[in-house]
């Protein structure tokens, strides 16, 4: 790739060693046995107490959710012998509108980012997208699996962390304002129920802050040195080197991302919705295969409650949380319990494990196309 580099006057600045701890014995002496160690730093094994919490609490977190949202897994599961009436040529046309949804994710990443091959990114995102769905709170897992592997590629890492945050913006941004779409319909037109309703109002909000956040970003280089300075404090608490000029160097890394996307921002808005209405038309397609034809507006708003779910960072990819909301929401929007289950089946089998499934051969492929 041969336009992931960084500029020639404006070197990135290396990143010192990480500081032996002082508690460490010296190069090539024996260990101290008589050194006391704080019990508030290591345990047995050589892990601190901050590193066994951070994977203990997530691990419980998504047991007790899960375990709370059994009844709705349970539920969905149970109607796998109800697929056998499920209308078959509609899997092709679901597999086709999710491949599309992965595409769009693509490309507007290629868009952020200059000189981002096709292979690249198509490997990278499906990588992070499944570690994102099998680790607990796995979002953040997955993007910084997938900054690694651009930086490996060869995409600048200052530039590829901005471009990744942006283009993330961007796709959260498109889903809270999809609501706003049906508003009027439901202002003028057929009412919706309260619940739905009520989803409808909260995601317009929720996007007019996400619209505030990104000016914000975009605009103040005060803003962005603070949060480069939240980042060091974050990495010393993990005992990771940061570069010390980090808020100088992220700076001008996200003025690059805005010159990218600020010429190309109607082509980055329309593929960001087209990953969504894509992904929307599959849960569209799952419906028609149960049978189901209801309204596409209050589907909508379903769609949307569901994708806000698979956000919270409890269990991975939202399992269980998508489930249980979407057919709940497709309830309100007039489909039977039973062929909700059925359709939330179709739709996850396509949307989420079938994806999820994608990520080892392109994980392969990485590492025979960059080792």
């Amino acid at each position: 790739m041969s336009g992931g580099g960084p500029e020639a006057d404006e070197p990135l600045p290396s990143v010192p060693e990480e500081p032996r701890h002082p508690s460490g014995p010296a190069a090539g002496e024996p260990p101290d046995d008589s050194a006391e160690l704080s019990a508030g730093d290591v345990v047995p094994g050589g892990f601190g107490w901050a590193r066994v919490a951070g994977r203990v609490v997530p691990l419980a977190a998504t047991g007790v959710a899960l375990y709370l949202l059994m009844p709705q897994l349970l539920a969905v599961f149970s109607a796998f012998p109800r697929l056998r009436a499920f209308q078959p040529l509609w899997y092709p046309a679901m597999v086709l509108l999710e491949a599309a949804s992965f595409a769009c994710v693509w490309q507007l990443q290629r868009i952020a980012i200059s000189g981002l091959s096709w292979p690249l990114s198509a490997i990278s995102q499906l990588v992070s997208n499944s570690i994102s769905r099998i680790v607990p709170g796995g979002i953040a897992v997955g993007g910084a699996v997938q900054f690694r592997m651009l930086n490996r590629g060869g995409c600048d890492p200052a530039a590829a962390g901005f471009a990744l945050t942006a283009t993330s913006m961007v796709t959260t941004g498109v889903v809270f304002g999809l609501p706003l779409v049906v508003l009027p319909v439901i202002a003028f037109g057929q009412p919706a129920p309260t619940g739905l309703t009520a989803i409808a109002t909260t995601g317009g909000l929720a996007f007019a802050l996400l619209v505030v956040v990104g000016v914000v970003l975009a605009r103040s280089d005060a803003t962005v040195r603070l949060l480069a300075r939240a980042v060091a404090w974050l990495a010393r608490l993990t005992r990771r080197a940061v570069p010390a000029d980090l808020p100088a160097v992220l700076v001008v890394r996200r003025r690059d991302v805005i010159r990218s996307l600020g010429r190309r921002w109607p082509a980055a808005v329309l593929t960001a919705a087209g990953k969504w209405g894509l992904d929307y038309l599959a849960l569209l397609a799952a419906l028609a295969g149960a049978g189901q034809h209801p309204r596409v507006s209050l589907v909508l708003l379903a769609y949307v409650a569901a994708n806000v779910l698979a956000m919270i960072p409890i269990t991975p990819g939202g399992l269980g949380f998508v489930e249980a909301g979407l057919i709940g929401t497709l309830a309100l929007a007039g489909v039977p319990a039973a062929a909700a289950a059925v359709s939330t089946l179709a739709y996850r089998l396509v949307s989420f494990w079938l994806p999820l499934a994608a990520g080892a051969p392109a994980w392969v492929a990485y590492r025979v196309r960059y080792r």
